[in-house]
């Protein structure tokens, strides 16, 4: 085996060399279990015979009165050896098949024997297995909105119980089984059925157990193989938050830029003095323009009247001219000459008045349209800065709640990789390991 693999002696560099050497040590496991320990408990026969094989040595034995009330039910090592025993102090003469009979059933009882030894030695590597998954495959509750862990939990309850079903069957097996124990797996259910295992409880005992190892080396497998997804979950998710947080970052960034590019032209407070000052004047305005209109069609009235009084007034001179009696009406005449000119000035004034009304008019209604504009854009400016801020406040917020997720992600990947937190869960395993010794 290459220098480099972790051997779990000192602490490993990463969690990939303790996701590698609990691959090997389940291998190792799982081949031990099914060369070391199965296959010579069976002898190289297919259990099912093998076990069949043994029940017919059992109940041909039991036909000695002696051994059936001595021995009525095998339920343990201390029963098969009681029985071992009994068997051979109450030899049958019987010849081979008797001998025979003998013979396998001291076969099965030693092979019983390794095998109970040889899987509380199991049981005690599995333990320690068990302790390395514990610690270095740990899951953290913080991000459960995010990741499932309910697995990790089932998981490791389901390892516990059936490390502790196991270690009290082995246990039992030495005094007396308990059958509530055997598991519900297909194969020890088959041997309950093919076989006489009320009676002879040994019979299902070791298959059972054999299922029970390995149903526990699967759960490890499947704890470990979980972890790793766990992780690899985990760094998909840190680079998508990271990539989320990077086009927040650049969408705030704009927003930024545009607002402090407003602000820069328009400072807020200005622009507030600057609206109020223009709806005052634009109120100042419409009364002159209101003003103004007014004025201009009260001199236009006058004008009209005027140019009325200056057609009458022509008109009775016309006439008069054309009378015999001048010398009576001169003085009218004259007098309304005089009220012709006198009406031609106050007409060419009202003229004057009402083209610098025009005028005066024009520019007021240009000041306020120009004024309206501004005010408009101030409004439209002002509005828009509202809006940016209220923008810049809620992503604000968003890449915030980004940044913490990020921060929890990595402070998770950190406790799984860093080498110091290695180091610690590599120290709790070696106490955990001292103290179960």
């Amino acid at each position: 085996m290459p220098s480099h693999m972790w051997q779990g002696d000192d602490p490993p560099h990463s969690i990939q060399d303790v996701y590698d050497y609990i691959d090997r040590e389940l291998k190792t496991l799982k081949v031990r279990l099914i060369n070391k320990i199965e296959k010579l408990f069976y002898g190289g026969i297919e259990p099912i015979q093998f076990l069949i094989h043994v029940e017919e040595i059992f109940k041909t034995k039991h036909r000695v009165k002696r051994i059936k009330n001595l021995v009525p039910r095998v339920a343990s090592w201390a029963d098969v050896d009681l029985f071992a025993r009994t068997s051979n102090e109450v030899r049958r003469p019987g010849g081979v098949r008797d001998a025979g009979f003998s013979k396998d059933l001291n076969t099965f009882m030693h092979a019983f024997q390794r095998a109970v030894k040889a899987l509380s030695d199991l049981l005690e590597d599995v333990r320690d297995l068990y302790t390395i998954v514990q610690s270095f495959c740990r899951n953290y509750q913080s991000l459960e909105g995010e990741f499932d862990l309910k697995w990790a939990r089932a998981t490791n309850l389901e390892l516990k119980n059936n490390l502790q079903g196991t270690a009290v069957l082995l246990n039992e097996s030495q005094t007396g089984v308990n059958q509530k124990l055997f598991s519900s797996d297909k194969f020890s259910l088959e041997v309950a059925e093919t076989c006489d295992t009320k009676r002879y409880p040994v019979l299902r005992l070791m298959p059972d157990l054999f299922q029970k190892f390995h149903f526990v080396l699967h759960l490890l497998g499947k704890w470990r193989a979980n972890d790793q997804i766990y992780m690899e979950d985990i760094q998909f998710k840190l680079i998508k938050t990271k990539r989320l947080q990077r086009l927040k970052q650049e969408e705030y960034n704009t927003l930024e830029l545009e607002h402090g590019n407003i602000l820069s032209n328009i400072v807020e407070k200005r622009v507030r003095v600057r609206a109020r000052e223009i709806r005052e004047r634009i109120k100042q305005l419409d009364a002159e323009i209101n003003k103004l209109h007014l004025l201009k069609k009260n001199m236009v009235a006058e004008k009209t009247q005027t140019e009325q009084d200056v057609l009458e007034r022509k008109r009775v001179m016309f006439l008069n001219k054309n009378t015999t009696d001048i010398s009576k009406d001169i003085e009218n005449i004259l007098g309304l000459k005089k009220d012709v000119e006198i009406l031609g000035k106050k007409l060419k004034s009202l003229n004057k008045s009402i083209k610098l009304n025009d005028h005066d008019l024009q520019t007021r209604v240009k000041e306020k349209q120009d004024l309206g504009q501004d005010y408009n854009e101030m409004r439209s400016a002002t509005s828009r800065s509202n809006q940016l801020a209220f923008e810049r406040t809620e992503l604000s917020k968003e890449i915030s709640i980004i940044n913490e997720k990020i921060q929890e992600l990595e402070t998770i990947f950190y406790r799984k990789t860093d080498k110091h937190k290695l180091a610690q869960a590599f120290d709790e395993v070696q106490k955990s390991l001292e103290e179960s010794q």
